[in-house]
């Protein structure tokens, strides 16, 4: 039986950890990322990951950092190497590992990364996939080693992005994909049996984190990319735009018929269809500052949206 350590915080990760429960190694600790605000009242809720494990009686660390030479790093430092792991398995920590860290268990560490791998590296694959209006994406066992995401990949697996995908439901599907990928090759990961393939050195994208502000819709750009861009940014940070001197958030799109100016409503009823840099998108639902969400033509009745006003981009609030 090895001894297993899991680095990872939000649900995608959670369902990882699931399948290193379930097998028959020994997961003697989980470090997430501390508890954060959250919901209207910003109280303190813990990540999933740490819910979970404190469920199933596993030791939870969360450091404020890893960086050397702080309190914080040095106190995780000497905790994880009493733990003497044997492999330790990474997904969605959303912090870089030292390299001191990745060179103690013998078996180091391994990341289940949400993409195939060189194409999108980095914090946000699976949002940035959908953005890029990639056909499928999937999920990577990768050799970690210092430079992001650049190591030796152990195994992939293949997941088709429907139409009708959006960041939510795609990432279900590609922690699902994940989970199974781990829990079949975990065996051969601990012994050392499963051989590492270097990554091809073209093809490489990087998919930044995602940010508030990258929900604001640009209307210059085609009705194609700006289906792509409201489906990769539900559920946060939302696409949203500019009614007047309000934020509007934006939801269900569409491709609809239409042409006019960047922005300018074509109509507001059943949907709100908006002109672009090409052709026109179909909101089917939308909402109001301190509103629920609704369908656009439940929305009109109490807020009328005319054909002719130009939507323009806005921040977050």
């Amino acid at each position: 039986m090895a001894r297993l350590a899991f680095f990872g915080t939000p649900a995608l990760a959670a369902t990882q950890l699931e399948a290193l429960l379930a097998s028959a190694h020994d997961v003697v600790l989980v470090v997430a990322q501390p508890d954060r605000p959250a919901g209207r009242g910003k109280q303190l809720q813990p990540p999933p990951t740490k819910v979970l494990a404190l469920a199933r009686g596993v030791e939870v660390a969360q450091p404020e950092t890893l960086k050397k030479e702080t309190p914080s790093g040095e106190a995780f430092f000497t905790l994880f190497s009493s733990k003497k792991v044997d492999l330790a398995v990474v997904a969605a920590y959303g912090r870089i590992i030292p390299r001191r860290l990745l060179e103690l268990p013998p078996r180091g560490f391994v990341n289940v990364h949400a993409s195939l791998l060189p194409r999108w590296r980095g914090a946000a694959p699976i949002q940035r996939a959908l953005e890029a209006g990639d056909a499928k994406t999937g999920v990577c066992l990768m050799h970690m080693v210092p430079e992001l995401d650049a190591g030796d990949v152990y195994a992939t697996a293949e997941v088709a992005i429907d139409p009708n995908d959006d960041g939510e439901t795609l990432t279900a599907k590609v922690a699902a994909a994940g989970a199974r990928l781990l829990s079949t090759n975990l065996d051969a990961l601990i012994t050392g049996a499963l051989p590492r393939v270097p990554q091809r050195t073209e093809g490489v994208t990087y998919a930044e984190q995602l940010e508030k502000h990258h929900g604001g819709v640009d209307w210059t750009k085609s009705a194609r990319q700006l289906v792509d861009h409201a489906r990769a940014m539900h559920p946060w940070p939302g696409a949203f735009t500019s009614l007047g001197d309000e934020v509007l958030k934006l939801f269900s799109p569409s491709l609809a018929p239409g042409q006019g100016a960047p922005g300018a409503v074509l109509s507001a009823g059943d949907g709100l269809v908006v002109a672009c840099g090409a052709g026109a998108v179909r909101f089917g639902e939308a909402q109001l500052p301190n509103k629920r969400r609704m369908p656009v033509a439940e929305l009109v009745k109490g807020r009328p949206i005319a054909v002719g006003t130009v939507l323009g981009a806005a921040a977050a609030t």
